[in-house]
């Protein structure tokens, strides 16, 4: 009798295992095919889980460093160096602003933009999220953000783990160079000849300096890092901003960028700063340090610790 009841026991204990394995299926099946609510700047939107085709304006990079599938961007998002050429070749130019019936041809199934002016053709052809740019400016919440959109969690914790790994192993190159996180760094870039000092969350090379290298900036800049991001400065006013490295960048509508620069080093003012008499300015490309999404982040760590060791300490 004994054996007969632990007989129908295992028998009851074996259904019902497979019941629950059963209806475990589906609700699998749910979470890759289903939908989420994501909430953005215009709202509370209904979002696929695993989106197929995604039209993506400003954030092209955040988007496909955690795999998600791009078909249409804009002319800015199609530049960045950091993207492989054979994937930009994939991606149609939608126009900037958004051409909708270029969007429309595309049939995609996630658009995102910076541009609340964007989300009304938009939302016509499938669901619009609206991130604005002054929510995107630390790495760490830029790519947890993305993961939550496009249901990318595996993919933002392994990229956060490489980022980790990478900026530990730059650091400990820098240290032994005796250029330690005790230093000031400051980011200066000439715009068509105006001068502009910015904070760690503008791209230009921020995030891997401060979030990934641990360096710090002068107080005079770390007030504008909490303010704006951002400020445009007389050459005058530049020994108030300096910093012990100084990192520069140049843009000019009007290919004078390298002209530019050059008037400024021979002002005076930029002779007598301690990073010009230390040799520690620092000079990048513009187009490398514009960028601001992980894999630029991630590039810019080797581009700024190389630029770094070779000024030394």
């Amino acid at each position: 009798m004994k054996h007969f009841k632990v007989r129908w026991l295992l028998v009851a204990l074996l259904a019902l295992l497979a019941v629950v394995t059963f209806s475990q299926s589906p609700v699998q099946a749910a979470s890759s095919s289903g939908t989420h609510i994501f909430k953005a700047k215009n709202g509370n939107i209904k979002v696929p889980n695993n989106p197929k085709r995604i039209v993506v304006r400003t954030y092209m990079g955040q988007v496909l460093t955690l795999k998600g599938n791009v078909v249409g961007s804009t002319t800015w998002d199609l530049n960045n160096p950091f993207i492989a050429k054979s994937t930009r070749d994939k991606v149609t130019n939608v126009g900037t602003p958004m051409n909708a019936e270029a969007v429309l041809k595309l049939k995609p199934d996630l658009i995102i933009t910076d541009t609340e002016a964007d989300v009304k053709a938009m939302s016509k052809i499938a669901p619009t999220v609206l991130i604005p740019y002054t929510e995107m400016r630390n790495i760490n919440k830029i790519n947890n953000r993305f993961a939550q959109l496009l249901n990318k969690q595996s993919e933002a914790k392994q990229w956060a783990k490489n980022f980790k790994q990478a900026a530990a192993k730059d650091r400990k190159k820098l240290d032994k160079a005796g250029i330690t996180k005790q230093k000031t760094v400051g980011i200066y870039e000439l715009q068509d000849g105006k001068l502009y000092v910015y904070g760690t969350n503008f791209g230009r090379g921020g995030q891997a300096l401060t979030t990934g290298l641990n360096f710090t900036l002068p107080k005079k800049i770390k007030a504008i890092d909490k303010g704006a991001g951002f400020k445009q400065i007389s050459v005058e006013a530049l020994p108030q901003y300096q910093a012990d490295y100084m990192f520069f960048t140049s843009y000019s509508t009007k290919g004078k960028a390298d002209q530019e620069l050059k008037d400024l080093q021979a002002n005076p003012v930029w002779k007598n700063l301690k990073a010009v008499k230390a040799k520690h300015v620092i000079t990048l490309p513009f187009q490398k340090m514009y960028y601001y999404d992980q894999t630029a982040t991630m590039a810019q760590l080797d581009l700024v610790t190389n630029a770094l060791l070779k000024a030394g300490k």
